[in-house]
């Protein structure tokens, strides 16, 4: 198998590590990289067309986080800039699957992989919903 780069992703996001991020353990706390994976989701949110601060009730329907999983590989610690590719792994039925890669630019590799379950949310009937085909086509045109 390939190992994956930075170049395999159009939605990138990069975050500046901040000391205080670290723990008692002289790295970076495990909860920092579920906030790291939010803000890059949220940036493939918007690179297909959702504005997030919108008022739900005037939206047809929205993306919500369904599940999430980190595969931890490396440890980083400050100073450090984490540049997140994203991209869509999957799309079923009720649910897109996106897919995080964390790299850390001063240890140059891959440190961790972040797993998003995304379902899609009628706010006016307040249930999930299939995915429509306009997000289908929103994420084939990033994506391709």
């Amino acid at each position: 198998m390939r190992q994956v780069t930075l170049t395999d992703f159009k939605i990138q996001t990069t975050i500046v590590v901040q000391w205080g991020e670290m723990d008692a353990y002289q790295h970076v706390n495990n909860v920092n990289y579920v906030r790291w994976g939010e803000t890059a989701r949220v940036d493939y949110f918007r690179a297909m067309g959702f504005i997030i601060n919108q008022d739900p009730k005037k939206m047809l329907y929205a993306p919500i986080l369904g599940f999430q999983s980190v595969k931890y590989i490396a440890p980083v610690v400050y100073p450090d800039t984490i540049v997140i590719g994203t991209k869509t792994e999957a799309i079923k039925e009720d649910r897109f699957v996106l897919k995080s890669y964390f790299f850390s630019t001063q240890q140059n590799r891959l440190v961790a992989i972040q797993t998003h379950e995304v379902v899609i949310v009628d706010y006016n009937k307040q249930r999930k919903i299939a995915i429509p085909q306009a997000i289908m086509d929103e994420i084939h045109q990033i994506e391709n």
